[in-house]
């Protein structure tokens, strides 16, 4: 019976699909019907400096794009809609529409200044696993502007970007080698079984030679590892190149216009490589990108077969966001909401319309219950007079019904009051569920023609169930906060603010404590140097006494009760610190002055200081819905990205809290950024785990708090390659940003968001157990350390996972099975021989690591000689016999490989600098030859592509 659920389990995550996109900043919704893709949004930051030159390029670019995607697919999708939108800090034009729900936050391609790491190389930033679509796709303007730098570097504009739409839309990864820009590094040649050393390509159609990229020398093999030396590149033939696969390798050949299959019908020379070790079949398991793609719902079960289109052109429409952000608080007043409810939402609003909404943003008040009125218009806040009269209207009474429907339609009234309503916002707030009309689904139709944003705040777990819903189909965001909880309420109104106006302004602290009669609760709060102007402490209490803050900075300067930097109003004191708070750690008391137990919410909030980009935090599940009773899967993924800018950080302590019903009890757990279960990249600033702790049917609320006490975290500052992206034209401007990957390190900091709500239906009474149910992840970084031809040994190493998926402890066993052929092992696992206690000489096959630790093991194998290689494949397994997928497949090779000759370094060196300096000589010669001559335009890459094998492979077309 357990290895019958385990086997459920698995044959559910096999076919994990997101329901939604992340809740957090979701993309915006893109549509593929009768073959053409509608809705795409691209837009351009409003740090980039005004160039219409870039709204030009881009229409260029996708229309390019659309052809060749038509192509690349069979003949079955085309870009027929394009959204183009305009920052608002450029001038306006009679030919801008204004914006309704396109926000740059939720665009699927940005144009934006570049990411250090990447340079100017497109990119898609992308966390989930095999077929799950990325987050955006990332163009620099010098990319998109400069057409002769971009195709002389990546190739054309329009396959660079199909090569990236397979990443960021059918979750699609590189199939070539490469070290990532966060130190992930996938090798450039393997071992095939069939015997000999392959470059690692797709598909292997693809004509080209490996020399050493700094000589220009033969590539020699290295006894260690059985391949090539890391300095050695394979250059493709770009004029006798056949292959026409696969745009995931090198789109930028002339012959490739096709993704890689597996249909041995098909074409074969875009025929799946699945030896190959690249991210795809590491990740993927081996499958083609067509097999993703056909799992995919723009294909699934035939949709969108082949036809003929009339256009591949794109429309365009260009938007422009509007001058102003509008947001209308549209809260509940039912009677539901007398007493603690009420007083928390007072406070909660009070201090967010004080210290959390930035000054130009326009703010307005609607209540609602039996009807809805509007207690305070839409204004501008430009002073602390208007914040003022805010908090003045915002409600502390209640009583009657609860008609959501009348204050959503109340909210549209005071959005058009000061203007069109398309782009504002609704952040409607509620605890029970409708019982007058009119009602929400009457309402969504005029929301959806007006194209205002409605984010939803559960304001307990028996609020209305179509807040999800509505949040989901008008764009915007859903949280859940309980009744006693003040600091999920406080995180779901500033992360609204964050996420559709761009907020500089920065959680870093907020906790709900019970402080004993009489006692005083001490603790302090980091304030690191990426933040520190308006840097606000807020204390509420509920009953009792007022209680005693004193707050002290890292200089010793206390600030007590009496400062002019202390204000109480009503039941919340605020320190308000003047100018840059000092960096470092800020210590805070508050003493219960009342006898009886008190209930204190503290919070602490910072802006970031002038352009310095503050350390941000942003959280995101994998699915809105879940459920037990269907087929849909019963597994959920957390990821909380960790940045400063675009720069991932890494190191740092990253926890979630879910608030669980029906009793609102709270797990924790802690996420990881080490490329393993869940997590598939490491180090790149996303911390990822599996939650599958549910506990009854209901909503789950979902908290992030990451902390770097102790200094351990750091930026990453110097990328190795661009792997990560599309590929380099040519392997030797893989290395154009040179230096290795280096850590920055970081001040002490904390940082608190929320990652939203999800919602579970069909759990079994008293909760799921996991007991010895579920098995551990799929080893996905399965590497040959070192093999041995006088030991006959090989040595094997992995990141060792949990008892169950990459959680609990660690797993019981290891399973270890091999064989001299790919396809035997990939295709017949279990069949293959299994490697025996007698063959380990190092290592452990039934005493595993903690979970995240490296396992290594040293294997004698059976053979060695000329033309012996094998193929190793790993899986790891709990006490119950649940055994996690096998692992990607390594091949060792076991021939006798002598230790390579290098030419003496002086004699080398001579030769390079003798070959330098004659370049230098012609490349004066050549200056001033064009100083007597009249300019002419440079050649674009596509004559570079016809290069013959003879010319030099070291070229760097620019």
């Amino acid at each position: 019976m357990t290895n019958m659920a385990a086997v459920r389990w698995i044959l559910l995550l096999s076919v994990f699909v997101w329901r939604s996109q992340a809740v957090f900043n979701r993309p915006y919704e893109i549509k593929l019907q009768n073959n053409e893709y509608t809705d795409l949004l691209v837009a351009i930051n409003k740090d980039v400096p005004e160039d219409h030159r870039i709204v030009d390029r881009l229409k260029e670019i996708l229309t390019e794009a659309s052809r060749d995607l038509y192509v690349a697919t069979n003949n079955r999708a085309v870009f027929k809609e394009v959204k183009i939108l305009i920052p608002r800090t450029w001038t306006k034009k009679p030919e801008y529409n204004p914006a309704g729900t396109e926000t740059f936050e939720r665009a699927n391609v940005r144009v934006d200044v570049l990411n250090p790491l990447y340079g100017d190389n497109p990119y898609v930033q992308q966390k989930g696993g095999c077929g799950e679509g990325g987050d955006y796709m990332h163009l620099t303007p010098k990319y998109v502007v400069d057409k002769q730098y971009g195709e002389a570097y990546w190739g054309p504009n329009g396959k660079t970007f199909v090569h990236e739409w397979g990443h960021l839309r059918w979750g699609l990864f590189n199939e070539y080698g490469g070290d990532g820009a966060t130190g992930e590094s996938f090798p450039h040649f393997y071992r095939s079984s069939a015997g000999g050393v392959e470059p690692v390509r797709c598909s292997d159609k693809v004509a080209g030679y490996s020399l050493h990229m700094v000589t220009g020398a033969p590539c020699q093999l290295i006894p260690a590892t059985g391949v090539y030396e890391p300095e050695c590149r394979f250059y493709p033939d770009f004029s006798g190149n056949q292959a026409t696969g696969s745009y995931m390798y090198m789109h930028f050949l002339n012959e490739v216009t096709e993704f890689c299959h597996s249909d041995p019908e098909g074409d074969p020379l875009s025929f799946h490589n699945r030896e190959a070790p690249n991210k795809f079949n590491v990740v993927c398991g081996g499958q083609s990108a067509w097999d993703v793609m056909n799992k995919h719902q723009d294909f699934a079960n035939g949709a969108n077969p082949p036809r003929a289109v009339d256009s591949t052109v794109p429309n365009f429409e260009l938007l422009q966001e509007s001058d102003f952000f509008r947001i209308v608080l549209v809260l509940d007043v039912s009677g539901s909401m007398e007493g603690e409810p009420i007083r928390r939402l007072n406070q909660v609003a009070t201090r967010f319309i004080r210290s959390t909404v930035f000054f130009g943003t326009s703010v307005g008040v609607v209540t609602f219950s039996d009807d809805a009125s509007i207690d305070h218009p839409v204004v501008s806040v430009t002073s602390q007079a208007v914040r003022d009269d805010l908090i003045a209207a915002v409600p502390t009474g209640t009583g009657g019904y609860t008609c959501i429907g009348c204050g959503l339609l109340k909210g549209i009234e005071a959005l058009e009051a000061v203007g069109p309503p398309q782009g504002g916002v609704i952040l409607l707030v509620t605890d029970g569920e409708e019982n007058r009309d009119p009602r929400i689904r009457d309402v969504i139709p005029a929301l959806l023609r007006k194209r205002v944003i409605v984010a939803t705040i559960a304001y307990s777990r028996g609020a209305d169930a179509l807040l999800q819903s509505l949040a989901l189909q008008t764009g915007g965001l859903s949280f859940f906060s309980g009744i006693h909880d003040s600091t999920a309420l406080d995180n779901a109104f500033t992360a609204t603010l964050e996420a559709t106006a761009g907020s500089k302004g920065v959680k870093l602290l907020s906790e709900d404590k019970i402080i004993s009669g009489r006692q005083t609760y001490a603790s302090h709060v980091y304030v690191d140097n990426s933040v520190g102007e308006n840097t606000t402490f807020s204390v509420s209490w509920l009953s009792g006494r007022r209680p005693r803050v004193a707050v002290e900075s890292p200089l010793g300067l206390v600030i007590t009760e009496g400062s002019p930097m202390y204000d109480i109003t009503s039941d919340t004191i605020t320190i308000d610190i003047p100018g840059i708070a000092t960096p470092g750690k800020w210590v805070y008391n508050i003493t219960n002055n009342g006898p009886d137990d008190q209930n204190i919410t503290v919070f602490v909030t910072s802006n970031s200081v002038n352009d310095n980009e503050p350390i941000k935090v942003t959280a995101q599940v994998s699915a809105v819905s879940l459920n037990y009773s269907s087929s849909q899967p019963t597994a959920l993924k957390i990821f909380a990205s960790v940045r400063k800018g675009y720069l991932p950080v890494i190191g740092a302590v990253v926890k979630v809290l879910v608030e669980k019903p029906p009793h609102s009890q709270v797990e924790e757990i802690t996420l990881l950024d080490n490329g393993a279960g869940a997590d598939v990249t490491k180090n790149d600033g996303i911390y990822s785990r599996y939650f599958f702790g549910f506990s009854a049917d209901g909503r789950y609320g979902v908290s992030v708090k990451v902390d770097n006490a102790q200094g351990d975290a750091g930026f990453v500052v110097i990328n190795r390659a661009r792997s990560s992206g599309a590929p380099p034209l040519d392997p030797d401007t893989e290395y154009a940003s040179g230096g290795n990957v280096q850590q920055e390190p970081l001040d002490q900091f904390q940082r608190m968001t929320t990652g939203g709500v999800f919602e579970v239906q069909g759990v079994p009474s008293g909760g799921v157990s996991t007991r010895d149910m579920l098995p551990p992840s799929r080893v996905d970084d399965l590497a040959v350390v070192e093999v041995s031809y006088a030991d006959a040994t090989v040595t094997l190493s992995w990141t060792a996972l949990g008892d169950d998926f990459d959680q609990g402890g660690p797993a019981q066993y290891v399973e270890i099975r091999y064989g001299r052929h790919f396809d035997q092992i990939a295709d017949d696992f279990h069949g293959s021989a299994s490697v025996n206690h007698s063959q380990v000489l190092q290592g452990s096959l039934t005493s595993p690591p903690e979970p995240g630790s490296v396992q290594t093991i040293v294997i004698l194998v059976p053979d060695r000689g000329d033309n012996v290689t094998f193929v190793f494949a790993v899986r790891m397994c709990d006490e119950a016999d649940n055994c996690g997928h096998p692992s990607n497949i390594v091949a060792a090779n076991l021939e006798y490989i002598p230790e390579p000759v290098y030419v003496n370094d002086t004699i080398t060196w001579a030769i390079v600098g003798s070959v330098l300096g004659v370049a230098a000589l012609v490349a004066i010669l050549a200056l001033l030859f064009c100083k007597v001559l009249k300019p002419r335009a440079i050649k674009p890459a596509k004559s570079a592509n016809t290069a013959s094998a003879n010319d030099n492979p070291s070229f760097v077309a620019t």
